[in-house]
C-alpha cells in the first residue's frame, strides 16, 4: 500500500488554493508553489467528487457531499481502497485502480506446485523448471503471466489447472497516492475554513484572542 510517509514528504511543500467554494461546489488546488509536481485538484458538485493532476483522474461518487464521505472525523490517516474502489464512476486514459503484481503471481505458482504429486526425488527437479522457464522469466503485465502459464509443462507432464482464477492484481501506486491525496485535501481545506491553521492560531495571538 502506498506508505503515508512518503505522500507527506510528496506534499510537504504543498500549498492549498481554493478556486471555488459555493456550497457543495468546491475547487481546490494543491501544489508546490512554481512546481507541478505531485500537483492535484479537487472538485466536488452534488453527488460527485474528482481529483485530477499529476498523479492521474478519479471519479468518485456515493454521498451528495462528498467530503464527507471522505472526510477523516478521527484523524487516523486511513484509507479504504477496495471500499472506495466501488464508488469510482471514472478513470482517466493513463490511470488504472489495479496493476500486476509479481509477487502475487509468484506466490500463486508456488502455492499451485505445492499440491502437485510428482515422483519420489523429483520435487526439487520440478520447482527448478518452474523456476527457470516460469519464475525467471519475468512478466509485465497479467496477460504475459497468463501466457507463461498456459505455455509450461514440466518434464513429468505436470501443468497449471485454472490459474485463471488467481487474482494476480494489486491497487495500483497512483490510486493509492490520490486516495491520501482526497483525505489530506479536505483536511487542509477544513482547516483554512475553520481558521485551525498555524497562521489563524499566530494572527489571533496577536491579536490578543488566546
Amino acid at each position: 500500500m502506498s506508505d503515508l510517509k512518503e505522500f507527506l514528504r510528496d506534499v510537504r511543500d504543498h500549498k492549498l488554493t481554493i478556486e471555488l467554494d459555493q456550497g457543495i461546489h468546491r475547487c481546490l488546488f494543491l501544489g508546490r508553489p512554481g512546481s507541478s509536481t505531485y500537483h492535484y485538484r479537487l472538485t466536488t458538485w452534488p453527488g460527485h467528487l474528482a481529483i485530477s493532476g499529476d498523479m492521474g483522474s478519479f471519479t468518485f461518487s456515493r454521498l451528495r457531499d462528498m467530503f464527507e464521505f471522505f472526510r477523516d472525523e478521527d484523524m487516523t490517516n486511513e484509507i479504504n481502497p477496495s471500499y472506495w474502489a466501488q464508488k469510482v464512476e471514472a478513470i482517466d486514459r493513463h490511470g488504472s485502480m489495479k496493476e500486476f503484481s509479481d509477487k502475487k503471481f509468484r506466490d500463486a505458482v508456488l502455492r499451485d506446485i505445492e499440491e502437485w504429486e510428482v515422483r519420489l526425488g523429483d520435487a526439487s527437479k520440478i520447482l527448478n523448471e518452474v523456476r527457470d522457464e516460469v519464475l525467471a522469466l519475468g512478466c509485465a503485465n497479467v496477460d504475459e503471466a497468463y501466457a507463461l502459464i498456459n505455455d509450461f509443462e514440466a518434464s513429468d507432464g505436470n501443468v497449471f489447472t485454472d490459474f485463471w482464477e488467481h487474482d494476480l492484481t494489486t491497487y495500483s501506486l497512483r490510486y493509492l497516492w490520490c486516495l491520501r491525496a482526497i483525505v489530506w485535501g479536505i483536511k487542509q481545506y477544513d482547516l483554512v475554513t475553520q481558521g485551525r491553521t498555524q497562521a489563524d492560531h499566530d494572527r489571533r495571538v496577536l491579536a490578543g484572542e488566546l
